[in-house]
């Protein structure tokens, strides 16, 4: 069972976690809620209590455009998608980010069909290497996952191309900055979007301390 068993705990984590999609300044985040909430061997009451928080947390975020979902159940946690449709969509059809998730196996004319295909590869890399069901807690279960994500994921979190694209031809070395992703290129613009964030982060975390909460915070989407 996971450790987020109320909607203020999923709030605190969602703001703690995702601010600049909140704030509109990115289309996605991603984080996890440690806990065993595999499907095959995960308990069905955790699942369910924390797609009530989940729901209940969408609800307050709807007429601003924010989504978020449960993209997937795993043994070391639940991964928690919060983005905005639209801007996500937009972001996929990139001609250079359609071409290399068409190349994968995705369709990037459909979001929600992408949303699918990367939920079901990140529930079947998190069993891959396990005989059977876990008789202990996964060993980053109190960090988050330590599992290799699929390369593409940079681009459904708002990534540049050029840095996914740099991560993927690199294998994750060589990089010329560190942050919330690995910089390929554009050094100076990634380092001033990293401070950008940690400034949106810190503000979010102090307004939902003074009582604010996911409808408030989340900047409706333009137009």
């Amino acid at each position: 069972m996971g450790v987020l068993p109320d909607e203020r705990k999923l709030e605190h984590a969602i703001v703690r976690h995702c601010a600049p999609p909140l704030a509109a300044l990115k289309p996605a985040s991603l984080f996890n809620v440690p806990g065993n909430y595999s499907r095959e061997t995960g308990p069905d009451e955790g699942r369910r209590d924390l797609e009530e928080a989940v729901e209940r947390c969408a609800r307050q975020m709807r007429g601003s455009g924010v989504a978020v979902r449960v993209l997937a159940w795993r043994g070391c946690g639940a991964l928690v998608y919060v983005y905005r449709p639209r801007e996500l969509a937009a972001h996929l059809r990139d001609p250079r980010a359609a071409s290399l998730l068409a190349d994968r196996g995705y369709d990037p004319a459909s979001l929600e069909d992408c949303l699918d295909a990367l939920a079901t590869r990140l529930e079947r890399d998190a069993g891959r290497g396990t005989a059977g069901p876990r008789t202990r807690p996964c060993p980053c279960e109190e960090s988050g996952c330590a599992r290799d994500f699929p390369h593409e994921m940079g681009l459904f979190l708002g990534y540049p191309y050029a840095d996914v694209a740099g991560f993927i031809e690199h294998r994750g070395r060589d990089y010329l900055a560190l942050g919330p992703w690995k910089v390929y290129a554009d050094v100076d613009r990634a380092l001033a979007t990293f401070a950008r964030f940690r400034r949106c982060a810190e503000a979010y975390l102090r307004a939902h301390r003074q009582g604010a909460d996911l409808a408030r915070l989340a900047v409706p989407s333009i137009g």
